[in-house]
């Protein structure tokens, strides 16, 4: 944090009271270096943010339940409920369907038992048939002929029965697994019905993804632009909320293109947050766009995007707020300094009013770079040097005119570094 005090350059004396030189509000010449700063304004902006938008179902969503903006958030909290009438319907339809399927499967499996139970049968009939009939057949002339050839003729006929059998019961077989497939088939797309609607209706509860806060997100909503709310209906992907972690924060900052060639990464810059400007926060320059742009279609002026580092930690900071960033562009070392209302213009003259052992006199100067509170003498005076912050002679005549070089009053004075 620059410190805003210049404890080994600048030595104010105010008079509080009195006459002559005493009255007159004074500042000594110091030594050191000038910290040029450039002042831009800025906007904080988490360094982390999640996207929350409508879930990927069909048709429109209503939310029911919408965590309201600027509460700040536990991972796993609740922040959107939408409404799931539709879907518990569409569950109940495809509840029943699976079990219908279910139920089909169960009765082609009984079906298919007795029927595969009879061709079974079947096999082992014929095979008994073929059996008697082999016992049938013999050599011995004792036995006719005629006998003898139709018991041969006989066994042939339950070989074939045999052969027609088993193919009966494979043939039942490969049926049975068909028609189970179809119906497990229709059993497998009830389930992924059921399965996908589940996870639609777990959709439909949106929880945070991490900690953070809510910032409701803008978007085209009945006609107009504006913020979710209770009762709306979104289309899904459409956007809800944002959810930054406050945790790591930045600044996004934009200084003029004119100025740019000033900025480079790596330098300290002073944040002053506009709720509370006492206390400045410490930066650094982490990113310079490389493409100044319009910040509006009004204007045509170009910026440059800077992106300014904070350090983590401070809670009290909100994405939205706007700062000023004090970037210190450089530093003009071992210099004659004094407060810019110690120089008076007289024309084109600069002057100062230092006073010696004979009063008041006064000394044109010759000025180098200034900042926002002190300005570079480079002729006409020493350090250690008493000078005045007012004209003398307007105080002795009961007025107290504005210095020639007022000091800035949008930004705070600057910080200055010590030798």
């Amino acid at each position: 944090m620059f410190c805003r005090a210049f404890p080994l350059l600048l030595s104010l004396l105010v008079a509080c009271g009195g006459s002559g030189a005493d009255a007159v509000p004074t500042a000594t010449v110091t030594r050191g270096t000038l910290a040029v700063v450039l002042g831009v304004p800025g906007e904080l902006e988490a360094v982390n943010s999640k996207n929350v938008s409508a879930p990927n179902v069909r048709g429109t969503l209503k939310i029911t339940t919408l965590a309201e903006e600027g509460t700040r958030v536990k991972a796993g909290d609740m922040l959107v409920e939408f409404d799931t009438t539709d879907l518990e319907k569409e569950m109940e339809q495809a509840v029943s369907k699976l079990n219908v399927a279910q139920t089909k499967i169960a009765q082609k499996q009984a079906q298919q038992a007795v029927k595969l139970q009879t061709a079974q049968n079947d096999v082992v009939k014929s095979g008994l048939d073929k059996q008697r009939a082999e016992m049938r057949v013999t050599d011995s002339e004792t036995v006719p002929r005629v006998e003898r050839e139709t018991a041969r003729l006989d066994v042939q006929e339950s070989t074939l029965g045999v052969g027609r059998s088993e193919a009966a019961l494979e043939a039942a077989r490969l049926e049975a697994a068909a028609e189970l497939e179809l119906l497990r088939l229709e059993e497998a797309e009830a389930q992924a019905k059921v399965a996908q609607i589940e996870r639609q209706l777990g959709q439909l509860q949106i929880r945070a993804p991490g900690d953070g806060i809510v910032l409701l997100s803008e978007a085209w909503r009945g006609g107009k632009m504006g913020k979710a709310t209770v009762g709306d209906n979104v289309w899904p992907g459409n956007a809800i909320m944002e959810l930054p972690d406050l945790a790591a924060m930045r600044v996004e900052a934009w200084v003029h293109e004119v100025d740019a060639a000033q900025v480079a990464v790596g330098q300290l810059v002073s944040v002053i947050v506009d709720a509370r400007p006492d206390t400045p926060l410490a930066g650094t320059v982490e990113r310079v766009s490389d493409l100044a742009v319009k910040r509006n279609e009004e204007s045509e002026v170009k910026h440059l995007e800077v992106t300014i580092g904070l350090p983590a930690g401070d809670a009290t900071l909100k994405p939205g707020m706007t700062v000023r960033a004090e970037i210190r562009v450089a530093d003009v070392p071992d210099v004659l300094m004094v407060p810019r209302e110690a120089v008076f213009y007289e024309g084109a003259e600069a002057v100062v009013h230092r006073n010696g052992l004979g009063g008041w006199t006064r000394v044109p100067v010759k000025l180098g770079r200034a900042n926002d509170s002190h300005v570079v003498v480079t002729e006409g005076l020493a350090e250690g040097d008493r000078v005045a912050l007012a004209d003398p002679a307007a105080l002795d005549a009961g007025a107290r005119p504005s210095a020639g070089l007022p000091t800035p009053t949008a930004a705070p004075a600057p910080a200055v570094a010590s030798p």
